[in-house]
Order: C-alpha cells, then structure tokens, then sequence
C-alpha cells in the first residue's frame, strides 16, 4: 500500500488501559503480540498524552469529570469520613453511571486520560497529515453518554477523536464492527448530517444496551446519517461480510467521506465468552481491507473483546493489514512472554462453534434495501 501508519501506545498508556476491571491485562497482550511479529518496526509509535480536563470536557460535562475523578491515589473519595457527604457522593455516582459495570476503581482516572488521550493524539496525527492509518487499541469506548459511564466505558474517547478529526475533516463516517450497538457515538451526533455513524451488531429484546434495532435513527439535520444494522444470534464470517460490503458500499457512495474511523470491538468473535456472534478474525480482516482499500485517511480504535488471546489475535492482524500485509489465521504465534496463553494450538486460529446462524439471506437483504433506502439523498 504504501501509506503511513502510526500506532498510538506508550507503557504508561498501555499500563492504565491494563488496569480497566473488564479487560486487565489486555493492552499488554495485545502490544506484546504486535511487537512478536515484528509490526513494531513497520509503522511509527507515537506516544499519547493523558488528556486534560479542558479537552475532556468538549463532550463531557464537568459535572460528570468531577465526579468521575473524586477517588484519590488511596481509593478514598473526596467526602472524608462525614457519612451524610458519603451518603451524597453515592446518590451522585449513581447518577453519573458509576455503579455496577462502571463502578469507580483504582486508576480509574488514568484509564480515562489516557484513553481519551491516545485517540485524540490519533486523530491529531490524520488531521496534521503526520500519517494516512492511525490506530489506537485502548480506545473504542463507545457506550459513554455525555454525563454518564455505561457499558464499562467511562469515557467516550471516539466522541472525542471524532471532535478532533473535524478540525480539518468536513464527513466523518463512524463504523462500529463491536458485538454491542454503538449507542454512546449515534447519540451524540444523531442531529448531525457532518457525521455519519454505520453499527452492525447483535440485537434482541434485554441485550445490552438495548438499542439500534431501528435500521434509521437520526432526527433533524441528521435524519439518514445514523445507520443500523441489527443481525441475528450466531452471525458468522459470510454473513456478516455479504452485509458489510454491501451496506458499506452503500454508505461511501451516498456520504462520500473525507475520513473514517472504525471501532473494531472484538466480541463477537466466536471466541468470546459472549458466544453470541460466531465470527472469526476473517471477518474483521475483510471490513478492514475494505476501509482501507477507499484510500482516505481511517482512524483504528479497540474496543469490545473479553477473551485475551482473541484480542491480541484479531487486533494485531489487523495491524499487519494496515501495513499493507496479512497474517495468515493458520501462522504460528511467535515466542514471547505470552505464548502459553495461545495453547494447545499456538497459532493464529479462531475456532467457530457449532452453531446456527440465525440471519437468512432474506433478512440480510431486506436490510440492505432498508438501509438503501434510509441513507440521505447526496444528488
């Protein structure tokens, strides 16, 4: 291919990404494996800055930063031992989101500012021209509201970038590839037309987090430019690459992009302990190729992905590609510090399980004419 990429990591970044509670320990996987295979030397390392509160409050409310960063070094809040102001701060982390799947921990405030930083350093590098690829494994965190954590996601970084990308992009086209609908990243541009977001995800009634399952969902000025498609339980390779390419090539002749960024959440991978989608790294290899085979700059971002060696597997593929080479799924996995954790097979493998998949190629094709049919008229 011939263009420029750069990874966004650092061990400082890499560190805060490993101390997330969902995914500990996978930033270091994933970079380990990367520099296994030698990608390390193919492409520039930048190193991200944690990003400070002025930035963070572009999309975020201060409200919600404040009390996202009230834990100190000792995991003790800012309220003392005063139990009515205990009592306060609880009913506030309660609103903010910041119980159960995104209670407040330990480094919680590095994770963001690095999270946050390392995308927004991506999208800086597009947007000063520095590279072509830009790729972020640590960020990807899409489920975050304005004033709320969801969906382990405390910060939305993509939000962020996507700002960032604006500075000198005028289309940015969003595609989200994760398990779970992109509802954080819709929601915050659904009145924009400059902005189009593309999802393709699992959906069925109490599965998380319980929207996208309208093929249409932007309102005023960005009615058509928000995008969803909502597949079936046990989806794999070949359907989800039939719809990708269709539905994308849709998209790319009615917005005509100038830059995208896509969110490559791994957890639908049939790998996964979600065990929902039954894809394997082929699928994400194709969608990738195919993005990047528009030749316009793309931002790379993680996200979803809660079995380790998956991960590392599919996200480190994926870098190979965009450096204008493929791994192939039956290469071995080279020594390093984390080969046991590839065993018994040692190589670059997804093992499918033996499941239906439930998407007919009727229902594949109606969304593809529904989506048709949504998009915004550019003539």
């Amino acid at each position: 291919m011939g263009r420029k990429v750069a990874l966004v990591r650092s061990a400082q970044s890499i560190q805060a990404a490993d101390s997330l509670p969902s995914n500990v320990g996978r930033a270091s996987r994933v970079h380990a494996l990367i520099d296994a295979f030698g990608l390390n030397d193919k492409l520039d390392i930048i190193e991200p800055e944690p990003l400070d509160n002025d930035t963070l409050t572009i999309f975020h409310s201060e409200e919600y930063i404040d009390c996202l960063f009230a834990i100190d070094s000792d995991s003790e809040y800012s309220y003392g031992s005063n139990k009515s102001d205990e009592d306060d701060e609880k009913d506030r982390q309660q609103r903010f989101g910041l119980v159960h799947d995104c209670a407040l921990f330990e480094g919680v405030e590095e994770h963001v500012r690095y999270a946050a930083g390392g995308t927004v350093a991506a999208a800086n590098i597009l947007v000063d021209g520095q590279a072509q690829i830009a790729i972020h494994w640590e960020g990807g965190r899409h489920h975050s509201q304005r004033s709320k954590a969801a969906g382990f996601c405390y910060v939305n970084d993509v939000v962020l970038g996507i700002l960032a990308l604006q500075k000198r992009f005028s289309r940015v086209l969003y595609i989200d590839l994760d398990l779970h609908h992109g509802d954080g990243v819709q929601d915050a541009f659904l009145y924009s037309s400059r902005v189009m977001t593309l999802s393709l995800h699992h959906y069925d009634r109490g599965f998380y987090p319980n929207s996208g399952g309208e093929i249409s969902e932007g309102r005023g000025n960005g009615t058509g430019y928000s995008v969803n498609v909502p597949l079936q339980r046990g989806t794999n390779d070949s359907s989800f690459i039939h719809v990708f390419s269709a539905v994308a090539n849709k998209v790319l002749t009615a917005f005509d992009p100038e830059v995208i960024v896509v969110q490559c959440g791994c957890d639908g991978l049939a790998g996964d302990p979600h065990k929902i989608f039954n894809l394997t790294s082929n699928a994400f290899a194709r969608s990738i190729k195919t993005v990047l085979g528009w030749e316009r700059p793309a931002l790379l971002l993680g996200g979803g992905g809660y079995s380790l060696p998956e991960c590392a597997r599919c996200w480190t593929r994926l870098t190979a590609i965009a450096c204008g080479y493929d791994i192939a799924p039956e290469a071995d996995v080279p020594e390093h510090v984390f080969l046991n954790e590839y065993a018994p097979g040692f190589d670059m493998l997804t093992d499918v399980m033996l499941i239906e998949d439930s998407n007919t190629n009727a229902y594949l094709d109606s969304i593809v004419q529904a989506v048709q049919a949504a998009l915004p008229n550019q003539s």
